[in-house]
């Protein structure tokens, strides 16, 4: 059974639609990526998923059971972490998590227990008896997802979890949500792709409300697995890429400051050495020179543009 199953769903507002007959499923206990670029429908499709948002036609599946729009039967089945979780400022951490047990009405021994628990799986233990008007960024983020697993959920659906966070409390999230991989599944929504890279397993990908691709992260690297070469040079290279740009092995070039990064339409000219001649002709310092495989940004632009 799919943690997620998402059939032919489509979000209108007016004449625009926002999504378009969206169509995926997603593994349990998967680590999703749910990725796009701004005004792809991401948004709309998880207001939908969690049932905050009415669709205009399709079905939702979460853990087998059909999310309606106004039915809070299914709640029990998913935790949601918003972009920027609010909070009752001059509550305790503890106080807000109890608070929140009781909501999904949790006993006060079960309360208890799964608090304690959640404290220490983010690391908000001692600062939990503090009040959340103190919290840093990072702390508040911790809660947030302290507050998303409350209820013990299949599901765990994140909305740009780590956008407004420093790399400290990037990492710290992170950690957080490889642990949880193990009990449950995770969807997230994020525009930090060396964040997909780390520790997700597969990718769902939309763009103007449309499905681009989902598929698993190493199927997706396979395929686009063609080498690139990478040069450093001294100085601003930008004065030789007219000219780069008429060679037969260059397929397409990437400019980065003072590092290009070349798409090669022959591997075979890498052997010949045909790259090493042509910069040696060119009169420019070469700091380093070597292959390397697509990033997962690489890619996400590839997919956009259809390639």
């Amino acid at each position: 059974m799919a943690a997620i199953n998402i059939s032919n769903l489509s979000k209108k507002f007016g004449d625009f639609s926002a999504v378009s007959d969206l169509s995926f499923s997603v593994t349990e206990n998967h680590i999703v990526g749910f990725l796009g670029p701004n005004g792809a429908g991401k948004t709309t499709t998880i207001r939908m998923l969690i049932g905050l948002s009415k669709p205009t036609s399709g079905q939702i599946e979460i853990a087998g059971k059909e999310i309606t729009f106004g039915d809070s039967s299914s709640n029990h089945l998913f935790g949601y972490l918003p972009e920027q979780p609010s909070f009752y400022g001059w509550m305790t951490g503890r106080e807000y998590l109890n608070f929140a047990g009781e909501s999904f009405g949790l006993q006060l021994a079960e309360r208890k227990n799964r608090i304690n628990e959640l404290l220490d799986l983010v690391d908000l233990k001692e600062a939990g008896k503090k009040r959340i008007v103190t919290y840093s960024n990072g702390m508040k983020q911790r809660l947030g997802i302290a507050q998303a697993l409350i209820n013990k959920p299949k599901v765990l659906i994140m909305d740009e979890p780590v956008s407004a966070l420093d790399p400290i409390g990037r990492r710290e999230v992170l950690s957080i949500i490889g642990k949880l991989k193990k009990e449950m599944t995770i969807f997230l929504s994020t525009h930090i792709l060396s964040d997909v890279d780390r520790i997700c397993d597969d990718i769902v990908m939309i763009n103007k409300g449309k499905l681009v691709t989902t598929s698993s992260l190493p199927d997706l690297k396979s395929k686009y697995a063609a080498e690139v070469l990478e040069v450093e040079f001294e100085s601003d290279p930008e004065t030789i890429i007219n000219v780069l740009e008429k060679e037969s092995w260059a397929k397409k070039i990437k400019k980065d400051g003072t590092t290009l990064r070349i798409w090669l339409d022959d591997e075979n000219a890498i052997r010949a050495n045909q790259p090493l001649k042509f910069f040696a002709n060119c009169n420019i310092g070469i700091i380093r020179y070597g292959l390397t495989l697509p990033d997962i940004e690489d890619i996400f632009v590839a997919l956009l543009e259809g390639k």
